[in-house]
């Protein structure tokens, strides 16, 4: 009997060492992520999931070149711009409730006394409770929704550096106020969606002039100077070709209203209109047209002269003819899954005294802008452009600009 259990034991340590020795059971690792830098990069840095809420942070900034060339015995010059840095904020608190933020910098910032042309700005600054597709609700300092640049003002977004006459004139982007509003988007028709964008906010002033537009009628974000408000519409239409059969055309088309008083004594009432949009043709798989352009209009109800204005107007069209040359084993790792060279062209024009011609440098001016974007990745864009200007009846409004300028975000 002891040699059968001798025999047992002698035949079973083996096994019971081995099990002594294995290695211990590793946890389960979570799958690798096979995104390339690029690809993480376009798509934007991930969520940082914390307990109260997921946080994204985002931006961008832009730098040039210029060489302004003033004819008629305007002072030429040429410099570096480090024009603005702008970092973005996200917070999804909950799944209907959300806060976004932009902050920039321009010009290096402030405070010391050699940066000229400079500021640190919140441009904008929402919360928005979204319970429905249909309708939503936001408030803080708003983007004012009124044409297409405005709610598009990044310079990431666009193939030019300079920003056109009406964004800059007319509707002067960023243009930012607190108030409050409503939004949504309706899907449920066949073949087109559309979206909706109802804002009150402290709306402009009276400083209207003929050189700065409404750039000088920017009110206060602290006081009213009237105690009036602003009614501010953006209204989109979507036409949804892939419905329709076809996948060569996207477009979009935006109609834009506002009123408002201006005045100090609410004696001056002020009306906008816009009509924005955009076509894009997916000719080929490597060769696209885009064209987007707006036209914004605005009335004021008061007497005019060669020093007041009481209407304003501004348009641009931009065309860009995309190519993609590179080999398609680059996409997603060398450079971006849209990657291209662009070749663009904008007419604009302006006039912000509509009674008068030729009451300032910057009134009745038109331009045409030809230049080349290099676009590796989605966020990231090199440009070259040339910009030739004139203004009626003026010489001090005739100038060049060649520009240099490289835009990168998150």
């Amino acid at each position: 009997m002891n040699r059968y259990l001798l025999a047992s034991a002698l035949l079973l340590a083996p096994a019971l060492g081995a099990q002594d020795t294995a290695a211990p059971t590793q946890p389960a690792q979570p799958p690798k992520d096979d995104s390339s830098l690029v690809e993480t990069w376009e798509n934007g840095l991930p969520e940082l999931d914390t307990p109260i809420g997921e946080f994204r942070i985002g931006g961008y900034a832009s730098f040039q070149h210029r060489t302004l060339t003033r004819y008629n015995g305007g002072e030429s010059e040429n410099f570096f711009d480090a024009i603005r840095i702008v970092p973005k904020l996200h917070w999804q608190i909950v799944d209907w409730l959300e806060f976004g933020m932009e902050i920039e910098f321009e010009g290096g910032g402030v405070g010391p006394s050699y940066l000229t042309d400079n500021e640190i700005i919140i441009e904008y600054a929402e919360l928005h409770a979204t319970p429905l597709p249909e309708l939503n609700f936001k408030a803080g300092i708003l983007l004012v929704p009124f044409g297409r640049y405005n709610s598009n003002h990044d310079d990431i977004a666009w193939d030019l550096a300079d920003r056109p006459f009406v964004a800059r004139r007319v509707i002067p982007s960023a243009f930012m106020q607190p108030g409050a509003g409503i939004f949504g988007a309706f899907n449920q028709v066949p073949y087109f969606g559309f979206t909706y964008d109802l804002s009150v906010t402290q709306g402009l002033k009276d400083s209207f002039t003929n050189n700065g537009g409404a750039r000088d009628a920017r009110n206060s974000m602290r006081k009213d100077n009237n105690g009036n408000k602003a009614i501010w519409f953006h209204m989109g239409v979507i036409p949804r070709f892939d419905e329709m059969g076809t996948d060569l055309l996207e477009a979009d088309l935006g109609l834009s209203y506002t009123y408002q008083e201006i005045g100090p004594d609410n004696s001056q009432s002020l009306r906008g209109v816009g009509v924005d949009g955009a076509l894009q043709f997916n000719i080929l798989e490597r060769f696209g047209i885009d064209v987007a352009g707006e036209w914004s209009r605005l009335w004021i109800n008061r007497d005019s002269s060669a020093g007041t204005t009481n209407g304003l107007w501004g348009y641009f069209v931009d065309v860009l003819f995309k190519f993609d040359p590179f080999p398609a084993s680059w996409r997603g790792e060398t450079f971006g899954q849209k990657p291209y060279i662009g070749l663009i062209f904008r007419l604009e024009e302006n006039d912000l005294n509509d009674d008068h011609v030729g009451t300032a440098a910057r009134d009745d001016r038109i331009a045409i802008t030809g230049g080349i974007s290099f676009r590796p990745i989605s966020k990231l864009v090199f440009r070259v452009e040339y910009k030739h200007q004139q203004s009626k009846r003026r010489d001090d409004g005739d100038e060049t600009r060649l520009v240099f300028s490289l835009s990168v975000g998150l």
